[in-house]
């Protein structure tokens, strides 16, 4: 199936600096160059996107997340244009692209539960502890990313299981985000994209 960026929708675009991830609207494409709007960009994060640098974009097109990267050519107050984007990728069908984790979970109010971190994708996450954990309940969470990026966010336990590898800690979990900012999936998106990308270039 061919993939159009221009048909894609939810689109966001990551600037070197996570922090001024911000959603965009195409506002004309024109032989090699888009131009696009970034309305909800504040003038501190537009500091973050300049001429002859590259952004990284993604959304979701009619089978999935789609990621493509560009370079800005010019830029006038929230409008950018960029080169028109020739490798578009497809990165799965599902919305939210699972990773391997072995970050730094730290659940608020539980410092003495041992866990150790599985996977990871902007809709939640997988880990084993010594303290099995509610289905159904949120809890306050932590999620530090290798970027030195911390997610502060809820969670919500949607499978508790008893593991039966000795060497494992006694529960595995599954658990999706809740009270998540935006800006902050943003992060865990492009975070896993970038260690898909790095994965594929070792494959």
């Amino acid at each position: 199936m061919e993939i159009k960026f221009e048909d894609a929708k939810n689109l966001k675009i990551v600037p070197e600096r996570y922090e001024s991830s911000t959603i965009f609207d195409i506002v004309n494409i024109e032989n090699d160059k888009v131009k696009i709007n970034l309305p909800l960009a504040s003038d501190i994060e537009l500091k973050d996107y300049n001429k002859g640098e590259t952004v990284e974009m993604f959304g979701l097109g009619k089978a999935g997340l789609i990621y493509f990267t560009s370079e800005i050519i010019d830029k006038e107050n929230k409008n950018l244009t960029i080169k028109f984007p020739v490798d578009v990728k497809q990165i799965q069908r599902r919305k939210y692209s699972r990773v391997p984790y072995d970050g730094k979970l730290v659940i608020k109010g539980e410092a003495d539960i041992k866990i150790i971190t599985e996977d990871i994708s902007a809709g939640g996450l997988k880990f084993t502890s010594d303290t099995p954990f509610m289905v159904g309940n949120e809890y306050e969470i932590k999620v530090e990313l290798s970027n030195n990026l911390v997610i502060n966010c809820t969670m919500q336990p949607i499978r508790v299981e008893e593991t039966e590898d000795a060497n494992l800690l006694p529960y595995s979990i599954s658990a999706k985000f809740k009270k998540i900012r935006s800006i902050d999936r943003i992060a865990l998106m492009q975070y896993s994209l970038r260690l898909i990308s790095e994965l594929e270039n070792k494959a």
